[in-house]
């Protein structure tokens, strides 16, 4: 099972890869929190126009690709995810506005290497095929959040498509399913009963927050860091749930909650490793 492959104190879970270091969700930044100590990534999923998985985090293109300056061609094409073929999305450049930004200011301070300036320009948007494959190749544990996407309550299909490419990689056993759309979880259970599941939270808990998380089987829990207190986390331990709070940039903070018992997802890996 997932966390059998992790430590029990002093998780670190790099937040979609190392993206202080690398554009977010590419392979690069993935591949880079294995070599930077993290013990397993965080990363997200969602469906193209013709029902491909593909990794990206945000709603809208824009952040993230230069889909702005290839639209302006194409006569105002849409500017998500779902609106778009495979092909086309796996044509834009998702590299390239990390060193145009420097997000987390790495790249002014040197911390990104100007050797890897080049490479990062190269990088396109994943297929989650292809971070399930060098996960298991990698044997490296990875937290998949299914992102919330604009459909009606009922509508599971993605949950479905990523259970059968877990099943097609041979990946089950490295997956941490999680996601802030819940009724995605309980179609994962409905279809593999033994899935390692996390209930994801922002702003505030739910109801009845033991009981509700009993009710999807959850091994984990995942708040945000300010919804993270000792209190919750040793209650929840107790009853066999870890927590890993988002997003702990801050290794004080950090070192409280890994004292605390609980794990961390993080855009700093490469900054927490050293803490005990």
């Amino acid at each position: 099972m997932f966390f059998d492959q992790l430590p029990d104190k002093g998780l670190i879970c790099a937040h979609r890869g190392v993206r202080s270091l690398a554009p977010e969700n590419t392979i690069l930044a993935l591949s880079m929190a294995k070599k930077c100590g993290a013990h397993c990534l965080e990363t997200d999923v969602q469906l193209s126009k013709d029902g491909q998985l593909l990794i990206f985090h945000d709603d809208t293109l824009t952040r993230t690709t230069d889909i702005a300056v290839r639209a302006k061609s194409k006569n105002n094409s849409p500017l998500t995810v779902d609106k778009l073929q495979v092909s086309e999305l796996r044509q834009l450049d998702a590299g390239s506005w990390f060193l145009q930004t420097d997000p987390f200011g790495t790249v002014a301070t040197g911390e990104v290497p100007p050797g890897d300036h080049a490479l990062i320009t190269t990088q396109k948007i994943p297929l989650l095929r292809e971070i399930l494959n060098w996960s298991r190749t990698s044997a490296f544990p990875i937290n998949l959040e299914i992102k919330s996407l604009q459909t009606q309550p009922g509508d599971v299909r993605i949950v479905d498509a990523v259970m059968d490419m877990l099943v097609a990689t041979g990946t089950m056993d490295l997956v941490l399913l999680s996601s802030l759309r819940h009724e995605y979880l309980l179609r994962a259970r409905a279809l593999h009963p033994h899935i390692p599941l996390a209930v994801l939270a922002e702003n505030e808990h739910p109801q009845n927050l033991q009981e509700y998380l009993t009710h999807f089987s959850a091994i984990a829990y995942h708040p945000e860091e300010t919804m993270c207190s000792a209190d919750l986390i040793a209650q929840l331990k107790q009853a066999g749930i870890r927590v890993n709070c988002w997003t702990v940039n801050d290794s004080s903070r950090a070192q409280q909650l890994f004292q605390a018992g609980a794990g961390v997802i993080t855009d700093w890996p490469q900054h927490l490793t050293t803490l005990d």
